[in-house]
């Protein structure tokens, strides 16, 4: 009985400290932030574009032409307008990392 006892003891320890150690390895999930556009403009730009970049539609994101502007930062506009498909062939295209 005593021997019962002693084993139970250790066993409990054991499970306490594997699940101690194991709590230090463990981290929650990050939270995902989605920076996208999720509504464009049929508008022109009144503002100094200098680069632009194609977004795909992926849900929450819409189907997209980001303009990149020094006054006013990115601008979502619709890539089926016409000044649009005109001011891109002008621009140079951002990389993906931007």
């Amino acid at each position: 009985m005593r021997s019962f006892i002693c084993c139970s003891t250790l066993l409990i320890i054991m499970a306490l400290l594997v699940s101690g150690i194991s709590a230090d390895v463990y981290r929650r999930p990050s939270k995902v932030i989605t920076s996208c556009c999720k509504a464009v403009s049929r508008s022109r730009i009144p503002y100094n574009i200098i680069s632009y970049k194609i977004q795909n539609a992926l849900t929450p994101c819409v189907k997209a032409v980001i303009f990149y502007t020094k006054e006013v930062g990115a601008v979502c506009s619709n890539p089926d307008a016409k000044w649009v498909k005109e001011k891109m062939k002008e621009l140079p295209q951002t990389d993906d990392n931007v």
